[in-house]
Parts: structure tokens; C-alpha cells; sequence
């Protein structure tokens, strides 16, 4: 009567057994399959390589992730043998900063860590011994008027040598001389060298004294003393000498639109950006762009600076060119009576691209003008007003 009832008990004891084995065995090949297990030092090992690979680098102000750290004797060992040869010889590296960097920073804007500052201390001292040493300073300055001296540059001599010697900053030569970067001065080479430190400025037309003194954060009295001048008056394409000034940035930012208007001669808008009634359907359609009546023939010019993507027949748009800009914005010119860029051309704002006209669906002479995204359009009404800050290079850097 008891008897199903015991071996079925003994059935699900077994097949209990079994999944409990089969789990165990399970586990066991896991454990041993998996060697980081067996060696705390290969697991903290791969931990830090993981760290290493996931830890961001920081580039030029910039951020990169997803490097691995590589490391090589052999550049350790060079770089060594570069730093003991600055110690040897400290105005190479001064001249090695000067190609790096065009021009060497002042003492008082350089910002080391305490490590560079520990490694750099001894080449300082160094260059600090070579240059009393072998400097021989030009006797006071009595003359409030610069003295422009001639050195023939002879073999072992750099600029950043020469700067310790005349007592002037490496800027003044550079400036003086129109040394280029990367160039390295070379024996036979002849530099003039002013008395003290600042820099040659050629004047421009129209440019006034206070103008420039006021550019160059200089008094007005110490350039006219320096150049010997007895006026404020300044001849245009004069070279004078700024004493203590420094050299501008090549480059500085200047406030513009981010399009110009693309018709510069006498021109009317006839039709706006939004709903209007189609003047050739009399249907009710949206205008993408802006209509600019003007004479034909009238130049049309690019908006800002751009490739141009298209130039060809442009269906209702009669003959038409697309300019591709910047932060993925494209202008549309259309209707021409000729086009004057080709596909491919890189363009200039204010570059002539094409001449008015009214080819396409047009009802006279006139240039349909867009401002679009790759998705929508933009009111090129809007668009035509907006500022952008844009980096110039200066003329006189």
C-alpha cells in the first residue's frame, strides 16, 4: 500500500543528488578555468592595465579617452640624454622653446609645476653662470634715443645667447630681425640689435600717436624720446621704435555678421521669408528665402566663406549655386543670369559667384536668396543680422 509512495521518494532523492553534482562539477571548472583566481598579483594586474585604458587624457586643453599608456625605455633614455645636453648647454634649449614656440614667455608668465620646477632649476643656475661669464653688458644707456647696433652672427651664437648679452629680451630680436618661427640663425647672418627692449612698428596711414601708444600700452613721451621726434605727427610707412612694448598677437577677434548681405549695389527686397501667394500659381505657398530685385547683371556675392557644393540648373530655380558653411549651414543663390564658381571652389565672403538674372520660374530680374540647415530652413531675414566673434590675423604682428 506504501510502496509507490517510498520510491517515488527515492526517484526525486536521486535526481536531487545528480543536479547537486552536475552544479558542483560546474563551479569546479569555472574556478579553475579562470587563472586570475589563482594569483592575486596577475588579478591586480589586469586591474590596473583596465584603469590605464579607461583613464581620459588631457591634450591641448582638450580630452581624449580610450588610449592605452604606453611606455618605452628607449624614449626615457633619449630624453635623458636631450635634458643632460641642455644642462651642458643652456641657450640650446632657450632656442628649442623659441622654434617650439615661436617666442620665448618671460620669466613672470611662466606658471611650472614643482617637479619642472625642481628638474629646470639646475639649468637655470647654469645659464645664469654661462651668461655672467660670457655676457659683457653694452655700457648705460645715456641717450634717450634708441641705438640700433650691427651684429655679425658668428658660430655657437642663438638668439636667446645674443638677447643676454645686448640686455634685451629675446621678443626685441626676434621682432627687430623678422625672424620667422622655426628659423635658426646661422653664421654670417646680420641682425640688428637695439639698445634696449621693444619693438619696430611701420606706421600706417593715418595712424596717430596717441593711437598707437595707447595699442602698445607705451607713453606717448618715451616713443617721440626714442625716435628723437618733436611732433605727434607720423609719416605713413615710417619704421619707429616702441621702447618696452611688445609684440601684438598675430591673431585677434574682431565682431562681424555671419552672413553679408549677398548683393552690395542698389537692390530692393520684393518678397519675404514665411506665406505668401505664389506670384506665377497665385496659389498659397511658403517662401523659403528672400526675393532681392536689382538690375541684371548685378554681381552677387558669396555670403560669408564656404565651398561651393552646387552650381548648375536648378530647375524652378533657374541657374543656381549652394554654398556649404560652417556648423552645417548652406546659402542658396538662384535665378541667375550667369554663374561664375565651379563645384569644388573654396570662396571668400563678398567672392564674386554670379550675376543677377531671371531664369527658372521668375517674374523678373531678381536673386532668390537662402539661408538652410540640412533638415530646415532658416529666415535668412534673421540670419542676415546675426554677430559671430571671428579670429583676424593682425597686419603689423
Amino acid at each position: 500500500m506504501f510502496l509507490p509512495k517510498i520510491t517515488t521518494v527515492r526517484v526525486l532523492d536521486r535526481l536531487l543528488l545528480g543536479i547537486a553534482g552536475l552544479s558542483l562539477i560546474l563551479m569546479l571548472f569555472i574556478f579553475f578555468s579562470d587563472e586570475s583566481h589563482l594569483s592575486a598579483k596577475s588579478h591586480a594586474r589586469q586591474k590596473s592595465a583596465e584603469a590605464n585604458r579607461e583613464m581620459p587624457v588631457s591634450l591641448n586643453n582638450t580630452t581624449y579617452s580610450g588610449h592605452q599608456e604606453l611606455k618605452s625605455a628607449d624614449v626615457d633614455v633619449a630624453l635623458d640624454r636631450y635634458f643632460d645636453e641642455i644642462k651642458k648647454n643652456p641657450e640650446k634649449g632657450e632656442e628649442d622653446l623659441r622654434l617650439v614656440d615661436e617666442l620665448v614667455p618671460d620669466d613672470s608668465l611662466i606658471q611650472s609645476s614643482p617637479s619642472q620646477a625642481a628638474k629646470e632649476s639646475e639649468s637655470t643656475a647654469i645659464a645664469e653662470k654661462t651668461a655672467k661669464a660670457e655676457a659683457r653688458p653694452l655700457p648705460a644707456k645715456k641717450d634717450p634715443k634708441v641705438v640700433i647696433h650691427k651684429h655679425d652672427v658668428r658660430s655657437g651664437e642663438s638668439v636667446w645667447r645674443l638677447a643676454q648679452k645686448y640686455g634685451v629680451s629675446v621678443q626685441t630680436i626676434v621682432n627687430a630681425n623678422k625672424i620667422k618661427e622655426k628659423t635658426v640663425i646661422q653664421p654670417g647672418d646680420v641682425l640688428r640689435i637695439p639698445d634696449r627692449s621693444g619693438v619696430f612698428h611701420k606706421t600706417a596711414k593715418k595712424e596717430s600717436l596717441a593711437e598707437l601708444a595707447k595699442k602698445y600700452k607705451v607713453s606717448p613721451d618715451a616713443i617721440k624720446k626714442a625716435n628723437g621726434l618733436n611732433t605727434a605727427a607720423l609719416p605713413a610707412g615710417k619704421e619707429i621704435f616702441l621702447p618696452g612694448a611688445r609684440p601684438l598677437p598675430e591673431i585677434h577677434y574682431i565682431k562681424q555678421k555671419v552672413f553679408a548681405w549677398p548683393i552690395k549695389a542698389n537692390h530692393r527686397l520684393t518678397s519675404g521669408f514665411g506665406w505668401r501667394v505664389h506670384p506665377i500659381t497665385g496659389n498659397k505657398a511658403f517662401h523659403t528665402g528672400l526675393d532681392i530685385g536689382a538690375a541684371m547683371r548685378t554681381p552677387i556675392h558669396a555670403a560669408a566663406d564656404g565651398v561651393v557644393a552646387y552650381s548648375g540648373d536648378g530647375g524652378s530655380y533657374g541657374n543656381m549655386v549652394i554654398l556649404r558653411h560652417k556648423n552645417g549651414l548652406f546659402t542658396v543663390y538662384g535665378h541667375a543670369s550667369k554663374l561664375l564658381v565651379r563645384k569644388g571652389k573654396y570662396v571668400r565672403r563678398g567672392h564674386k559667384i554670379a550675376l543677377v538674372g531671371s531664369t527658372g520660374a521668375s517674374t523678373g530680374a531678381h536673386l532668390h536668396f537662402e539661408v538652410k540647415s540640412t533638415e530646415k530652413h532658416v529666415n535668412p531675414g534673421l540670419a542676415l543680422k546675426k554677430t559671430e566673434r571671428v579670429p583676424v590675423k593682425r597686419r603689423n604682428a
